[in-house]
């Protein structure tokens, strides 16, 4: 799958669209496949290293998003 990411904080040039192993829905987790993704203020906030600082890089900005559910984890209702 495809994600844009940065490995470093900075402005704009510091994002990187890149291949990315697809992930797996751990436990009380949903795997959702983006049909639609949202960029706030936070994000560029932190890619450039004022807000949430001390998480790991690489990083993959969006905390908004929709979509359709595509797999579930264990302890989670199948019917989602």
């Amino acid at each position: 799958m495809k994600a844009i990411r940065y490995h470093q904080v900075g402005g704009p040039e510091v994002l990187r669209w890149e291949d990315v192993p697809a992930p797996t829905p751990g436990p009380g987790e949903v795997l959702l496949r983006v049909h639609a993704a949202g960029v706030n203020f936070a994000d560029t906030e932190r890619r450039r290293g004022l807000y949430d600082a001390q998480a790991p890089l690489p990083r993959i900005l969006g905390s908004e998003a929709a979509g359709v559910v595509s797999a579930v984890g264990s302890g989670v209702d199948a019917k989602w």
